[in-house]
C-alpha cells in the first residue's frame, strides 16, 4: 500500500515547512510561490462565479494577507469589480504582504479598517474573500478581527470564499472561543487541513477544493503523517485485477447474515451491493420470510433458510467462505445476539459488523474482544456512541474510534462526510466522496455488502475497507450528476457502482 498516493493531512507546522523546502529547493521565491498559489485560487474561482458580482477582499498583514492581495489584483485583471479592505498594523505586513500591496496600490486604493465605523456595507449578493488569517493562526481571534469576523458572519453576502482556510480556526483544533470565520466555500492549498473535514467545522469551510499550487513533491514523500484524504489515484493502486482464466471460486465466497420480518429490504441492498463489487459466490442467510424475497429479487445470491420464520437465529455451517458480514436487519432479539455471539466464535476468516450487530455487541462489549483479527466495523455515529460512549468534540470522537481499532485489532469505519477509517496502527484515513444526498435508509447496508465483497476477493481488511468507501462515495456522486440529492435512494450507489469500478479500472 502506497500511503504517498494518498494526500497527506499536514500540521501547520509541516505546512509551514513543506513552504520553506519548496523556496528553497526548486529553487523559488517566496513572492513567486505566493503568485502561484494566488493563479491558482482565481483559476478555481473564475469557474464558479460571475463577473456581475461585487468581491469584497478581506486581508489581514500576514502572507495570507498577501495572498488576498495578489488575489485582488488578478481579480481585477479579469474584470471583476474588487474592493480591498486591510486589518492590521500594515507597516509590520511581512516582505511578501508589502510586495504586494505596493502592486495593488496602482491598481486601486485598499480601505484600511482601523475601527468599525468604517467597515463597509455588505450587500446581499456580495462575494467577500476571507484572507485575514491563514494557517498558522495559533490563538484565538479578538478585536477588532474579531468584530470584522463577526460582522461578515451577520452580513448578506452570497458567499464567502476562505483563502486556504477560514480565519480564526486552525489547522489541528480550534483555539478557544474566539471569533471563527463562516465560509461557503473554501479553496486551500496542497491538501486538507484536519479541521476542515470534520462535521463541527462545516460552517467554516463549506465547499472544500483542495489545489496543487507545486510544493515540493520530495518534501510531501518525505514526512510521515498518520492521518491521509484518499484519492483516485491511491485507490487505483490499491484494485487487483482479474486474471483472464479466473473462475467464480477464485473471485471469492462470502456469506451474508441479514434481514428480519419487515426488514428483508436491508438483505436486498447488501446482497446487490456484494454481488455488483465482484464477489464469485454469495450465500445470503435470512430468516424463512425473506426466501422468496431474496430468490426473487436477487436470483444471483443463493439462500440459507433459517428455520425461524422471523428472524435469524441460527449461524452455522461457516466453512468455505473467505469473508462474512451480519448486521443488515437482523433486529436485536436474544436468540438473535446468542448466535451472534456463537459466530464470532466460530468464524475463521474476517467478519464485516455493521447495524443491529453493532447494537448487539454495544450491550455485550465483552463479545467485541472475540472478533477475528482483521474483521471491520462500520457504525454510524448513533451505533458508535453506543459501543464507545458520548465525546466531547469531534477530536475526542476521532481518539476514541483510534482506541477501538487499536484495541480489538480491527478496522473501525465511521459513516459521515468524509467517512473515517481507523487502523490498528493509528492511521487514519479520510474519505473524499460522497455528498449530502446518501443520508438515506439503506446507504449503510450497501456499503456493508461492498466491503464484504472486496474481503472475500482477496482484498486485505484495510485496502478493502478503503476501496468499498471511496467506490460508495463515487456513486453517490455520478447520481448527483444527473439526480438532485433529496432523490438519491440506496439502490441508486448499486447502479452506479459498475460504472464507477469501470472508471477506476480503465488506464
Amino acid at each position: 500500500m502506497n500511503s504517498n498516493l494518498c494526500l497527506k493531512i499536514f500540521s501547520a507546522e509541516q505546512t509551514r515547512q513543506a513552504d520553506q523546502y519548496t523556496i528553497t529547493h526548486e529553487p523559488i521565491a517566496s513572492i513567486d510561490l505566493m503568485e502561484r498559489a494566488s493563479t491558482c485560487f482565481v483559476q478555481a474561482f473564475l469557474r464558479d462565479y460571475s463577473k456581475d458580482q461585487s468581491v469584497k477582499v478581506f486581508c489581514g498583514t500576514g502572507n495570507n494577507g498577501g495572498d488576498g492581495l495578489a488575489i485582488a489584483r488578478l481579480l481585477l485583471d479579469a474584470d471583476y469589480h474588487v474592493e480591498v479592505y486591510l486589518l492590521g498594523d500594515v507597516e509590520k505586513g511581512t516582505p511578501d504582504f508589502q510586495s504586494n500591496l505596493k502592486k495593488l496600490k496602482g491598481l486601486l486604493a485598499p480601505v484600511w479598517v482601523s475601527d468599525m465605523a468604517v467597515f463597509p456595507t455588505i450587500e446581499n449578493g456580495d462575494l467577500v474573500i476571507d484572507a485575514l488569517f491563514g494557517s498558522g493562526v495559533s490563538r484565538p481571534v479578538e478585536g477588532i478581527y474579531a468584530e470584522c469576523i463577526e460582522a461578515i458572519n451577520r452580513s448578506m453576502a452570497k458567499d464567502v470564499i476562505a483563502v486556504d482556510i477560514a480565519s480564526g480556526l486552525g489547522c489541528e483544533t480550534r483555539y478557544g472561543k474566539g471569533a471563527v470565520m463562516e465560509v461557503s466555500h473554501t479553496v486551500t492549498f496542497q491538501s486538507p487541513k484536519l479541521t476542515q473535514l470534520l462535521p463541527e467545522n462545516d460552517v467554516h469551510t463549506g465547499r472544500l477544493d483542495v489545489i496543487d499550487i507545486g510544493l515540493s513533491e520530495e518534501f510531501i514523500r518525505s514526512v510521515a503523517v498518520q492521518q491521509y484524504f484518499l484519492t483516485e489515484a491511491f485507490i487505483k493502486s490499491l484494485l487487483i485485477p482479474r486474471k483472464k482464466y479466473a473462475h467464480k471460486g477464485d473471485a471469492g465466497r462470502s456469506l451474508i447474515v441479514a434481514g428480519s420480518f419487515g426488514k428483508m429490504g436491508a438483505a436486498v441492498l447488501a446482497a446487490q451491493a456484494c454481488l455488483r463489487s465482484g464477489v464469485g459466490l454469495l450465500t445470503m442467510q435470512v430468516p424463512e420470510c425473506g426466501v422468496d424475497i431474496l430468490q426473487t429479487t436477487t436470483p444471483e445470491a443463493m439462500v440459507r433458510a433459517d428455520k425461524n420464520s422471523k428472524v435469524n437465529e441460527k449461524f452455522d455451517d461457516l466453512e468455505g467462505f473467505d469473508a462474512i458480514g451480519v448486521g443488515p436487519g437482523i433486529g436485536t432479539e436474544d436468540e438473535t445476539a446468542k448466535r451472534l455471539k456463537l459466530l464470532i466464535g466460530s468464524s475463521k476468516v474476517p467478519m464485516v459488523l455493521d447495524a443491529d450487530a453493532l447494537n448487539i455487541l454495544s450491550q455485550h462489549p465483552t463479545w467485541l474482544e472475540y472478533l477475528p483479527k482483521g474483521s471491520v466495523l462500520t457504525p454510524h455515529p448513533g451505533e458508535f456512541a453506543r459501543l464507545v460512549g458520548e465525546w466531547d468534540d469531534d477530536a475526542h470522537k476521532l481518539a476514541l474510534q483510534m482506541e477501538l481499532a487499536q484495541r480489538l485489532d480491527a478496522i473501525v469505519l465511521l459513516k459521515g462526510a468524509h467517512s473515517t477509517v481507523a487502523t490498528p496502527d493509528g492511521r487514519l484515513f479520510f474519505n473524499s466522496t460522497g455528498n449530502p444526498g446518501m443520508a438515506t435508509g439503506g446507504s449503510g447496508d450497501v456499503l456493508t455488502g461492498m466491503v464484504t465483497a472486496f474481503l472475500a476477493q482477496g482484498y486485505d481488511s484495510l485496502s478493502a475497507t478503503l476501496v468499498a468507501c471511496f467506490v460508495h462515495g463515487r456513486a453517490g456522486d455520478l447520481f448527483l450528476a444527473e439526480g438532485a440529492e433529496e432523490s438519491l435512494i440506496a439502490s441508486d450507489l448499486i447502479t452506479k457502482t459498475p460504472l464507477v469500478l469501470k472508471c477506476l479500472k480503465s488506464r
